[in-house]
């Protein structure tokens, strides 16, 4: 799908819709894919209300409602009646954090919790990430206050919940890795820290978006070599690659499965910072990219598929935590190194 996305990001099947929605996030659009049209569906512009729309995902019993992130915090939308109509910006939105400062990516736990993180940035057009100047926030319910859970971070970015629901992975881009976490899933704390996965020791590329298979292995986008990598979580070993094509460009930036069997793998890409002459030379950059169930088995050796995204339990009522501006910082226990800029 010729998308022309700026940044495209935060692929995710709904299931009740039988479409894959994704998003441009510097352009603040959702769209939606409907592989059954072959055609895209959806292309909602929220840029009159946020600058930013850096993840969705949709909303427990419903075809139409979705949470999503914004530039400065989380917001409810439903699809069908469109922006004037039905958004509603949660009471924490503009309280999280500071101007160099967005949320970024984000998923919810099985028992319905919202997980969403933030990016830093800083200098001319924010090209310059700010290390350490993000965090990972929890939403128990709408009703409820964000908790921090993690500071410290510099690109938050993809999660995951194993099947037995015990782990948590997690994606802070610059460490150039996928940490697991002890889950408790009743009071959806974390521990534990380890890492799970090292993409790289360098850039690039960079951890960016995940998700995970029904055989439990993990599927990682690497932002600056245009590719999405199998790895298994519980050895690290490199399992199995899908290279986007040469007029894709290097900024993969996120993967999931999606069709009505969840069979189908669904790469979003970027061109972030270029210029036109660089767009014009891979000009498929900010594309929606497909790989099918029979050619995804040539290069996996087995018929695997993906998992059904978790929705968001907006009447979920949690238990009484700090709130953000009580929490007290938790920070990445490695040796942090920058993300250099792609010039």
């Amino acid at each position: 799908v010729d998308a022309k996305a700026h940044l495209g990001e935060g692929p995710i099947w709904h299931e009740g819709r039988a479409e894959l929605l994704f998003l441009d996030i510097l352009n603040a659009k959702v769209m939606a894919y409907s592989p059954e049209r072959g055609e895209t569906t959806l292309d909602l512009d929220l840029s009159s209300v946020t600058a930013n729309i850096t993840t969705i995902v949709p909303v427990e019993g419903s075809n139409s409602r979705v949470v999503v992130g914004t530039t400065d915090g989380i917001a409810l939308l439903d699809l069908d009646q469109g922006v004037l109509a039905s958004w509603e910006p949660h009471p924490s939105s503009g309280k999280l954090h500071g101007e160099f400062v967005r949320m970024n990516d984000g998923k919810c736990d099985p028992q319905g919790r919202l997980w969403i993180g933030s990016i830093s940035r800083v200098g001319p057009g924010g090209a310059d990430l700010a290390p350490g100047g993000a965090s990972l926030y929890r939403l128990d319910g709408w009703a409820t206050e964000p908790a921090r859970v993690l500071g410290g971070i510099t690109v938050s970015n993809g999660l995951a919940w194993t099947a037995d629901g015990k782990t948590m992975l997690y994606t802070d881009s610059p460490t150039f890795g996928v940490d697991s976490f002890d889950f408790d899933p009743s009071s959806g704390d974390i521990s534990n820290r380890r890492r799970a996965v090292t993409c790289a020791e360098g850039f690039p590329p960079v951890p960016d978006g995940c998700c995970l298979d029904s055989e439990g292995k993990l599927w990682v986008a690497c932002f600056g070599a245009g590719e999405v990598r199998r790895y298994d979580p519980n050895s690290s070993e490199l399992l199995a690659v899908v290279k986007l094509p040469e007029a894709a460009g290097p900024e993969c930036t996120a993967v999931a499965f999606g069709g009505p069997d969840l069979a189908d793998l669904y790469i979003t890409s970027a061109h972030e910072f270029w210029g036109e002459e660089k767009l014009a030379e891979m000009p498929l950059a900010g594309g929606l990219f497909r790989v099918p169930a029979e050619l995804l088995s040539t290069v996996t050796g087995s018929c695997v598929s993906g998992v059904r995204a978790n929705a968001f339990n907006v009447n979920r009522v949690g238990p009484e935590r700090p709130s953000a501006i009580e929490f007290r910082e938790n920070r990445y226990p490695y040796a942090r190194r920058d993300l250099e800029a792609e010039s």
